[in-house]
């Protein structure tokens, strides 16, 4: 039974680093979605706009939600089942 208990403190400590990395992932989205606002309010071709266009956030945006699909099927599927 010890040995079980390393191992579970071991498991705990893992999930809490990916909740954590959750936590981060979804405030990164939440930013990027604010920015994407951003570009929408500006006017056509005000340079602003054009820079942010130029960063490609909707592509940033999707790479981040799959990021977060995949660390949530993760810790609801520890064991991948």
């Amino acid at each position: 039974m010890e040995q079980d208990r390393p191992e579970a403190g071991a498991a705990r400590e893992r999930q809490a680093a990916m909740v954590e990395e959750l936590r981060k992932a979804e405030l990164v989205c939440d930013r990027l979605e604010s920015l994407q606002q951003l570009v929408s309010s500006n006017p056509q071709g005000q340079h602003t706009r054009v820079l942010l266009k130029d960063l490609h956030l909707d592509r940033a945006l999707r790479a981040v939600e799959e990021y977060i699909g995949a660390l949530r099927d993760s810790l609801l599927y520890p064991r991948g089942t």
